[in-house]
């Protein structure tokens, strides 16, 4: 069970225009989320929305996915946290050796499947934006997130805390930043930012103090 009671995240960020190819511009934003101890803080959402929407999604790296797997290894969700467009599906595979009864409960997705060792779910299409939390009704330890958005470029960051989204044209956005540790029926941090249009390098600096979580890993929202 992860153990994070009394985390509060901070991020700082930096905008940088690079020139691509061609001509074409754009910015990648950088940022290093940590808890309240200075330590990075794995699995966190960052996300980007134009606030412009004529402002076309990317096809690199940086977009978000529109299909992800999660697996099952040593009664364990793997990945923790995913993220997929609206639209985009999620599979579940069992690579353990014991059987797995894999469900949600979520206003946005419910569903259920018992799976045996290396057996996959099909694909579970997510048709609305919002978390969905996972659990196992034969391992009550495991729980694991998907996280349902519009925006078009989102990351979820490693150990390091570092996330970096790439592939940004000039213009404003909506940076979002949300954790499975920030209290339910709290509305996740936001910040809006300006990318220029000449070249130049923009610090932005972003503080955000959530409530202090939950104090159990029930999945109940």
């Amino acid at each position: 069970m992860r153990q994070f009671l009394g985390v509060r995240v901070f991020a700082a960020g930096a905008l940088l225009l690079e020139t691509l190819g061609g001509g074409a511009q754009a910015a990648s934003v950088s940022l290093t989320i940590t808890d309240s101890d200075g330590h990075a803080l794995a699995d966190a959402v960052v996300s980007v929305m134009p606030v412009n929407k004529t402002i076309s999604g990317p096809d690199g790296p940086s977009a978000t996915p529109i299909a992800a797997i999660i697996d099952q290894r040593n009664e364990t969700f793997i990945p923790y946290v995913v993220t997929i467009r609206r639209g985009g599906s999620v599979t579940f595979r069992n690579s353990d050796k014991t059987r797995h009864h894999v469900y949600s409960f979520a206003p946005i997705k419910q569903f259920e499947y018992v799976l045996k060792p290396t057996e996959s779910s099909p694909p579970v299409v997510f048709d609305k934006p919002g978390i969905v939390v996972l659990g196992c009704n034969i391992h009550d330890q495991m729980i694991a997130y998907v996280d349902v958005t519009d925006a078009p470029w989102v990351t979820v960051t490693p150990a390091s805390g570092v996330a970096h989204i790439d592939g940004l044209p000039s213009g404003d956005f909506v940076i979002t930043i949300w954790h499975p540790f920030i209290r339910p029926g709290v509305t996740p941090p936001t910040r809006k930012v300006s990318l220029p249009t000449q070249d130049s390098t923009t610090a932005v600096a972003v503080a955000i103090n959530p409530p202090h979580p939950r104090d159990d890993d029930s999945g109940a929202y």
